[in-house]
């Protein structure tokens, strides 16, 4: 490997076929095995969980141990070790007998985290499991002309990875998160970072719908997101964000402004559907549907062999890994599966109802519950909002429009809370106000902190 190659990947962080370690230990055995269980993967030894290169030295008797370390499990498994720079660089193939083990125990990889498997785990996991998962395969169509460096540009601000990105960069780049191989993009590169998504995968979006009733009949707010998966999530959110109440909760001498549903759960639950999505089922989109009573989160694709409604967050299986992989790079998501979980633990902290998990025939569906006694008020919302629609709010721009539909669902709303909802920078937030303020549309009554916002 080349050095710039090395350190970009150490830039990145560990990852899904990443692994550091700041000295050689004979546990990394449980590492091969997962990497082998898993896609394969490279550990880099001499390298802090930081990503700090403290060094190590490869001598022959270190290397015959890492050797031995592979003999000795069930299948053997092949490994190279090299001498690159500094560190030392573990390579493990994807295996071809799987499941491996190692003194008895199997392990697997998700995300940056090797994690034992019980012996229930791994007969589901791999009973399931396909050879290769859709987002791994490669794309025949696209072409690195087809790439958006400002895509990636964003994708390395969010997961605050400090890398310059160029047009010349880009196999490097792509490579290093496992989104090429061979020359070759995969569909997992294509759904983060094509120009044009539509042109790829007509079906890859994502529904949100509010509905008047409890049955979903009267529709009073829709959109379709044909976008890259990171925009789709953060569409969802904001859809989410618009429709949810926010209220505040005084704690002793500290007030918290918390959603009627826990942020926590709802975004787990969408991250989950992009990531569990059966992409291959044409037709389908995954819909997120907030009522007056609940919030609904459904993704084409049922659950995998040996996962039941009764058992699930106890088995982890991901049908795209890779996927998977993008998402814990910026936090989105929690790592090593564990997403089913924090939506009860979310609920369960705010004494909410317990999330529903329902598989209805290739869907799968989660349902979360808003609090009795809350009240949508919509019928006041919704006549400013067609007013505004109907006259100037195609001519707005996005952020405009977002930060209008904020105003409307909490007149005293901040600066400083509208910065914690948009992810624009502040600067970008105050000119689009002023904006508002010149057409007309909004104006400020009282002070900032004490004051409110009037629809003009």
């Amino acid at each position: 490997m080349k050095k710039e190659e090395i350190l970009l990947l150490i830039e990145e962080g560990e990852g899904f076929k990443i692994e550091f370690k700041e000295q050689y230990s004979s546990k990394i055995v449980q590492d091969i095995v997962a990497f082998s269980n898993s896609k394969g993967g490279k550990i880099f030894i001499g390298v802090t969980d930081n990503g700090k290169i403290k060094g190590q030295k490869l001598t022959g008797s270190l290397k015959a141990d890492i050797f031995g370390l592979g003999r000795n499990c069930d299948p053997e498994i092949e490994v190279s070790v090299k001498q690159e720079n500094e560190i030392i660089v573990v390579e493990i193939p994807e295996g071809i007998d799987k499941p491996y083990s190692c003194s008895g125990a199997y392990y697997k990889r998700f995300d940056a985290v090797t994690q034992k498997l019980t012996r229930n785990e791994t007969k589901a996991i791999f009973d399931s499991s396909p050879n290769a998962s859709f987002d791994e395969k490669p794309n025949s169509k696209i072409c690195l002309a087809d790439i958006s460096v400002q895509k990636i540009k964003d994708f390395y601000k969010l997961a605050k990875i400090n890398y310059e990105v160029g047009e010349e960069k880009l196999p490097n780049i792509l490579r290093s998160l496992n989104l090429m191989e061979n020359n070759a993009i995969n569909n997992a590169g294509v759904l983060f970072f094509a120009k044009e998504i539509y042109s790829f995968f007509l079906h890859s979006q994502v529904m949100l719908l509010a509905f008047k009733d409890y049955t979903g009949t009267n529709i009073f707010d829709r959109k379709e997101v044909r976008a890259d998966l990171l925009t789709q999530f953060n569409e969802a959110e904001f859809f989410l964000k618009r429709h949810l109440s926010l209220n505040a909760i005084i704690e002793t001498s500290r007030r918290r402004n918390v959603y009627e549903i826990p942020q926590k759960a709802w975004r787990e639950a969408i991250a989950n559907a992009i990531i569990h999505r059966d992409y291959k089922m044409s037709g389908t989109s995954i819909q997120v549907r907030v009522f007056p009573d609940r919030v609904e989160v459904i993704s084409p694709g049922s659950l995998p062999n040996g996962i039941t409604e009764k058992n699930i967050g106890e088995i982890s299986s991901r049908r795209n890994e890779i996927i998977a992989d993008m998402f814990s790079r910026l936090d989105i998501v929690e790592k090593a599966g564990t997403g089913i979980f924090r939506i009860r633990e979310a609920m369960t902290d705010e004494n909410l109802e317990l999330p529903i998990f329902e598989e209805k025939g290739a869907f799968f569906k989660i349902i979360l519950k808003r609090p009795q006694g809350v009240n949508v008020r919509e019928n006041v919302r919704e006549n400013v909002r067609e007013n505004v629609r109907e006259n100037v709010r195609e001519k707005l721009t996005k952020t405009q429009k977002n930060i209008l539909d904020l105003i409307i669902k909490n007149p005293k709303i901040t600066t400083a809370q509208i910065l914690e909802q948009i992810t624009v920078t502040e600067r970008t937030i105050h000119r689009a106000i002023e904006q508002l303020k010149k057409l007309k549309l909004i104006k400020r009554v009282g002070s900032d902190r004490e004051g409110r916002w009037e629809i003009l």
